[in-house]
C-alpha cells in the first residue's frame, strides 16, 4: 500500500486521471462481455406474408461458447483471447508498473494502449451490423453489451495514454 501512496504522490495529475479511468475501464468490461451485444434476425417474405426464420441475442461470452461448442475452438480461443486475457493482462501490466516504474514499462503500457485488438473487435462487431443492416433478409440492433465494451476500449486506450503522459519513455 505504501508503494501505491507513494506512487500516488508523486504522480501528475494527467497521470492520477489515468489510472482512475483504467480502473474504470475494467469495471465497463464485465458488461461489456457477459451482456448482449448485437440481436440479428432473418425475415422471409413470400407471397405477402412475413416470417422470422432466425432471431438471436448474444453476448461476447455465448458466442465464445457457441463457437467452442460448433466446434471452432480457435475462434472461440482467439475472441476469448483479444475480448479477455490481453485486457485483463494490460491490468496486470499497468499495476505493476504503477508499482514499480521504469521508463521501459511506461513505454510499453503506452504502445499496448495504441495497438491493443479490443478496438478492433468493436471494428468487426460495426462491420458485422452495418453487413447485416444493408441485406433486406437481416435485421440488427447494436445492444447494451456493446455499448459497455466500446465504452471499456475508449477508456483503456485514453487511459494508457494518460498514465504514460509525461513520463520519460525514450
Amino acid at each position: 500500500m505504501n508503494r501505491f501512496v507513494t506512487a500516488w504522490q508523486s504522480a501528475s495529475l494527467v497521470q492520477r486521471a489515468g489510472l482512475i479511468l483504467a480502473a474504470l475501464s475494467y469495471v465497463l468490461l464485465v458488461p461489456g462481455v457477459t451482456e448482449p451485444i448485437m440481436t440479428i434476425s432473418a425475415e422471409l417474405n413470400v407471397f405477402g406474408l412475413r416470417t422470422q426464420l432466425f432471431h438471436e441475442s448474444r453476448s461476447i461470452w455465448e458466442t465464445v461458447e457457441t463457437l467452442h461448442d460448433l466446434g471452432y475452438t480457435v475462434v472461440a480461443f482467439l475472441i476469448v483471447t483479444f475480448s479477455l486475457i490481453i485486457p485483463v493482462l494490460k491490468a496486470v501490466i499497468i499495476s505493476l508498473t504503477w508499482l514499480f516504474p521504469s521508463p521501459l514499462r511506461w513505454k510499453f503500457v503506452a504502445a499496448i494502449s495504441k495497438w491493443s485488438m479490443a478496438d478492433v473487435f468493436v471494428v468487426g462487431i460495426l462491420v458485422a451490423f452495418f453487413t447485416a443492416q444493408s441485406t433486406a433478409e437481416l435485421n440488427s440492433e447494436l445492444l447494451e453489451g456493446f455499448w459497455w465494451f466500446l465504452g471499456f476500449c475508449l477508456l483503456s486506450i485514453v487511459s494508457g495514454q494518460m498514465l504514460s503522459f509525461g513520463r520519460n519513455t525514450d
